[in-house]
């Protein structure tokens, strides 16, 4: 389950139905339980911006953080992974520029994030091929067309 937090101004722009198939076919790739949940904050540069600051000490907007924060509900016993924080105004820059639509780099991110929360990282070469490699399928697979969009960030 993909829990959303998406200001009032940005809803008309984002297909929520199709990030939460790209969250759900990420779980489903990763072989994880279809009760695993994450949280989805979309913002603006300028909030991403002091979190960026606060967490990785770099004082610029990014597209995507990732906050693991790994537990399990002890009511449900539905796996939580973590809260993922999407810059809208830093996609749609991405987007623009790749020539892509919005909600296509929306999902990549999301992806992206997923990936992140489950351990995987792109700061070795071997990481990054894995990383990358692991994205552009479950990219594929809900027939996304960002596909080789990892970097080193």
């Amino acid at each position: 389950m993909l829990d959303f937090s998406i200001p009032r101004k940005y809803r008309a722009l984002i297909d929520a139905d199709r990030l939460t198939f790209a969250f759900q076919k990420s779980v489903e790739m990763l072989g994880l339980s279809p009760q695993t949940s994450a949280a989805l904050k979309i913002s603006d540069d300028a909030s991403i911006r002091k979190l960026n600051k606060a967490y990785r000490g770099l004082d610029e907007a990014t597209d995507v953080l990732s906050f693991e924060n790994d537990f399990i509900d002890l009511e449900t016993g539905a796996r939580f992974i973590g809260d993922i924080v999407i810059s809208i105004e830093k996609a749609q820059a991405q987007a623009a520029e790749r020539g892509f639509s919005l909600q296509e780099e929306l999902e990549m991110l999301l992806v992206h994030a997923v990936l992140h929360l489950n351990g995987y990282d792109h700061m070795e070469e071997a990481d990054l091929e894995e990383m990358g490699s692991l994205q552009d399928e479950i990219l594929i697979a809900i027939a996304n067309p960002v596909l080789g969009s990892m970097s080193r960030e």
